[in-house]
C-alpha cells in the first residue's frame, strides 16, 4: 500500500518536526538549571537563588516532561498510522471510478455547467451541459423567449460523454490532503452535446434543457452572430481575445471585464481551468465562468496544461490525453463541419472572421493531419464573405519574454509559410503570461512590401503561475511593437469588410479606461498607435 507509506512517512517528518522543537526547547531550559545550580556553589550570592535541592527537581520535573513528550510522539504516530492504513485501504476496496451513477430524484438530472458554442453552420449553435446521472434530454430553442418552436432529443447513448479517475498512489500531504482524484475519486458526470438550430442570426438565441421529468434548467440566453461582416450602420463584431486565464482573483477580474464588454465571442488561447490533473477543478473552473459560458459563443484551443497525461498525472486517465478538455470543451467545437477529423484543431466564421484554431501539442509536422487539414481548410475560404483571417495557437511563434522561448519555433516553421500564402492576418497566441504585439513579419523580418502577418500574445488572463517579465528595453528586436508584463485581455472589434481594431485592455485600469494599445487592421494595411510611421501590408492573399 503504497500511498499508506506515503502517509506515514509524511506524517512522521511531521510529527518529530513539532515535538523536537518542543523537547529542545526543554533541553534549553534544563541546561539553564544547571547552569543556576553551578553558579550558586561557584560565587558568592548577592541576592537569594533557590537551594541545590531545589534545581535538581526542576531537572527531574523538565526530564519527565521530555519523557511524556516522547510518549506523545509514540501514540500520534500509531494513531496517525492506523489513520492511513485505514483510508488506504478503503481506496483499494472501494471501486472509486464508477461508470454509471444510480439515478434517483431530480438533483441527478438537473441540467448545469452550460457552454455555447457556434455550430460551424450559419444560425446554428452547440449547447453543452451537464447532469450527474445519464438521463433522456430535450433542448427546445428559437427566436422567442415566450416560444421556443424547436426542439432537438438527445437520449442516453447519444452525444453523450464522461470520464472518471482513480489515483491508485495519491501524493498525500499531511495530514489529510485528498488526491488528485477527489477523496474517493472522481466522476466527471455526463457532458451532453446538441447542435440547435436554425435560429435567426444578429438576434437573440434562446434555449431550455429538459432531463427526464424533474430536470428542467430556467430560459438562457445568448445572441446568435452572423457568419459575415456588420452591414452599413450596424455596431461593430466584438470578439473577446484572452489565454490562460485560470482561477484566480485576476482571473475573475478578466471574466467580469470581458463580460461587461458583451462580445458576440470569446475566443481562447488556451490553459482554460489550470486543474493540472486536480480533477475538482475543472468543477470549480465550470462554475466560476458559467454567466458567460452559457450566454456567450465560447471558443478555444487547447493548451499544455489541458494535456493531463499519465506523465503529468501519474495516474492513468482513461482514454489518454486531453481526456477531460476533449469532454468537456472540445466536442462542441465545429471541427466536424470544419472537416477536422480531430477536435482539437477546427476553424468557424464569426463577423466577417475566419478562424483557424490549431493545436501547439497534436502534430503539426508538413506530413501530419493537421498541417494537410490547415492547408485545405485555408484554401476554401470566402474572402468576400470573411474578409479577416486569424489563425490561433497556444505557444506563441513571435515573442521577447523570459520565459517559454523557442517553444513554438517548430510550429513557426512548419505552417508559418501556409498562413502567408493564404493570407492571414493575424496571430494570437497565450502559453506566456504577459502581452506583446509584434510588427507584421515574415521570418523574422518587419516587412514594408505587402506580405506580413501581425502577431499577439493574450497569455496574461490572471493564473496563477503569475505574470513573466521581460527583458531590458534596449533587448528587443525590431519586430516587437509594444510589450508589458501586466494582466490583461484583448479584442477585436470588426466594422466592415476593409478595417478591424485589435486593442489590448491592461486588468489594472478602470473599466473604462482608454485601451493600452492597439493597432488598426486594414486590408493592404496594418496602422500601429505606438508606431505611427509604420505601414505595414498584412494581406497576402494566394492567386
Amino acid at each position: 500500500l503504497s500511498s499508506s507509506s506515503r502517509c506515514l512517512s509524511s506524517s512522521l517528518v511531521q510529527t518529530r518536526h513539532f515535538f523536537s522543537r518542543k523537547m529542545h526547547a526543554l533541553s534549553t531550559a534544563a541546561g539553564a538549571a544547571v547552569v543556576a545550580s553551578t553558579a550558586y556553589n561557584a560565587v558568592a550570592v548577592v541576592e537569594p537563588l533557590p537551594p541545590p535541592a531545589v534545581a535538581n527537581r526542576e531537572k527531574i520535573r523538565l526530564r519527565s516532561r521530555r519523557r511524556t513528550y516522547m510518549h506523545l510522539t509514540g501514540i500520534a504516530f500509531m494513531v496517525i498510522a492506523l489513520i492511513c492504513m485505514t483510508v488506504s485501504i478503503f481506496q483499494h476496496v472501494v471501486h472509486l471510478a464508477p461508470t454509471k451513477i444510480q439515478a434517483g430524484g431530480a438533483a441527478l438530472v438537473l441540467p448545469y455547467n452550460f457552454v455555447v458554442a457556434l455550430g460551424g453552420e450559419d444560425g446554428y449553435a452547440r449547447v453543452s451541459f451537464t447532469t450527474k446521472a445519464p438521463a433522456e434530454c430535450t433542448v427546445s430553442f428559437g427566436n422567442d423567449a415566450a416560444h421556443l418552436v424547436g426542439k432537438v432529443s438527445l437520449s442516453w447513448g447519444g452525444d453523450v460523454a464522461s470520464y472518471a479517475c482513480q489515483d491508485t498512489d495519491p501524493s498525500w500531504l499531511w495530514p489529510f490532503a485528498w488526491s488528485k482524484c477527489g477523496p474517493i475519486g472522481y466522476h466527471s458526470g455526463y457532458v451532453n452535446v446538441v447542435k440547435i438550430g436554425p435560429l435567426q442570426v444578429n438576434q437573440f438565441a434562446y434555449y431550455q434543457v429538459r432531463c427526464g421529468s424533474d430536470g428542467t434548467s430556467s430560459v438562457q440566453r445568448f445572441f446568435m452572430p452572423a457568419a459575415t461582416v456588420p452591414a452599413a450602420g450596424d455596431k461593430p463584431v466584438t470578439l473577446a481575445l484572452i489565454g490562460d486565464v485560470g482561477q484566480t482573483i485576476h482571473s475573475n477580474l478578466t471574466y467580469h471585464r470581458v463580460a461587461a464588454m458583451k462580445p458576440h465571442a470569446i475566443i481562447d488561447a488556451g490553459d482554460l481551468s489550470y486543474a493540472d490533473c486536480w480533477q475538482p477543478r475543472w468543477d470549480s473552473y465550470a462554475n466560476m465562468v458559467e454567466h458567460l459560458s452559457q450566454t456567450t459563443p465560447w471558443h478555444s484551443v487547447p493548451g499544455n496544461h489541458e494535456i493531463e497525461g499519465v506523465e503529468d498525472c501519474g495516474y492513468a486517465m482513461m482514454g489518454g490525453e486531453f481526456v477531460p478538455y476533449k469532454v468537456r470543451r472540445a466536442r462542441a467545437m465545429p471541427f466536424v463541419e470544419s472537416g477536422s477529423s480531430d477536435p482539437l484543431y477546427y476553424s468557424f466564421d464569426v463577423g466577417g472572421v475566419h478562424f483557424v484554431m490549431l493545436s501547439s501539442y497534436s502534430d503539426y509536422s508538413p506530413l501530419s493531419a493537421q498541417h494537410a487539414w490547415l492547408r485545405r481548410d485555408l484554401s476554401r475560404v470566402n474572402h468576400t464573405r470573411t474578409p479577416f483571417i486569424v489563425a490561433v495557437t497556444h505557444a506563441p511563434w513571435y515573442q521577447t519574454n523570459i520565459m517559454h522561448q523557442g517553444e513554438g519555433d517548430a510550429m513557426k516553421a512548419s505552417m508559418e509559410g501556409v498562413l502567408l500564402e493564404y493570407g492571414v492576418h493575424l496571430v494570437v497566441s497565450g502559453h506566456v503570461h504577459a502581452y506583446e504585439r509584434v510588427h507584421a513579419v515574415s521570418s523574422g523580418a518587419v516587412l514594408n512590401q505587402k506580405c506580413g502577418i501581425q502577431y499577439v500574445v493574450v497569455g496574461d488572463g490572471g493564473n496563477r503561475e503569475g505574470v513573466y517579465p521581460f527583458p531590458s528595453a534596449d533587448t528587443a528586436p525590431e519586430w516587437s511593437a509594444y510589450r508589458e508584463a501586466a494582466y490583461g485581455h484583448g479584442s477585436l472589434k470588426v466594422f466592415n469588410s476593409t478595417h478591424a481594431q485589435f486593442q489590448w485592455h491592461r486588468g489594472a485600469d478602470a473599466a473604462t479606461a482608454t485601451p493600452a494599445d492597439e493597432s488598426w487592421l486594414v486590408n493592404n494595411q496594418v496602422h500601429d498607435r505606438h508606431h505611427p510611421e509604420a505601414r505595414r501590408s498584412s494581406l497576402c492573399h494566394h492567386v
